[in-house]
């Protein structure tokens, strides 16, 4: 097993746990080495145990999100929230501090409201649980409009 193979798998792995963990952890690039490890071995026991081989499993894509907001198009590879505070910088009066959460759970990208004055929308209907995001979807965060390019 390559030691870069290694740690795509044990990376994969983390993010799916983190994805279903009910508490926030943080992303893989802030964890310690430490715990980075102890995913790299767990990963290659069960590759060993089950006699599966990076080859056999091929890559595994990391799915980006590509956001396009006015001018400005950001990607993002792991969960962030956007706001007026966000990593998502909203500058809007009418958007929240921290207004929308973006998460990848399984590959896929979902929006959720964290509880925002004026509501999340998705495609001019209000959400209220988190929702699943594709391409040309419209999220509208106060008065901002951010489109998906790619999820």
């Amino acid at each position: 097993m390559s030691s870069t193979g290694l740690e795509h798998l044990a990376q994969t792995a983390y993010e799916a746990h983190r994805s279903a963990h009910p508490e926030p952890l943080p992303p893989w690039e802030e964890t310690s080495e430490p715990e980075q490890q102890a995913w790299k071995a767990a990963v290659s026991a069960v590759a060993g145990k089950t006699g599966v081989t990076l080859t056999d499993a091929g890559p595994v894509p990391v799915q980006s999100l590509q956001l396009q907001a006015g001018d400005q198009s950001r990607v993002f590879h792991a969960d962030f929230t956007a706001g007026r505070q966000g990593t998502l910088t909203v500058s809007d009066e009418y958007a929240s501090n921290q207004h929308a959460r973006f998460q990848i759970a399984h590959g896929q990208w979902y929006v959720k409201d964290l509880g925002s004055t004026n509501g999340t929308w998705l495609n001019g209907r209000r959400i209220h649980a988190a929702q699943r995001l594709k391409k040309g979807d419209k999220i509208k965060i106060g008065h901002t409009v951010v489109t998906v390019v790619s999820a």
